[in-house]
């Protein structure tokens, strides 16, 4: 399952709203927003701060390849 999809149901599944996922792990509302929605990547950081608030392991949360390419993207 892609990385978005995954990531709204994981947070559908512990009945958290956007926001709430967001004040939990860190981000900004929008980040979350755009990462359901696919229009944007997640960094490892990202991947590691989400899992935490999810309570899961970064691993099913994101494939190593997704998270890859946000970070070779990030030194180009």
């Amino acid at each position: 399952m892609p990385f978005s999809q995954n990531l709204r149901r994981l947070r559908l599944a512990r009945f958290l709203s956007q926001a709430e996922l967001a004040r939990q792990s860190g981000l900004h509302t929008l980040t979350i927003s755009r990462l359901e929605a696919g229009r944007a990547r997640p960094s490892t950081r990202t991947v590691r701060a989400l899992a935490s608030s999810l309570a899961v392991a970064p691993g099913e949360l994101a494939a190593p390849e997704e998270v890859a390419e946000a970070d070779k993207r990030a030194f180009r």
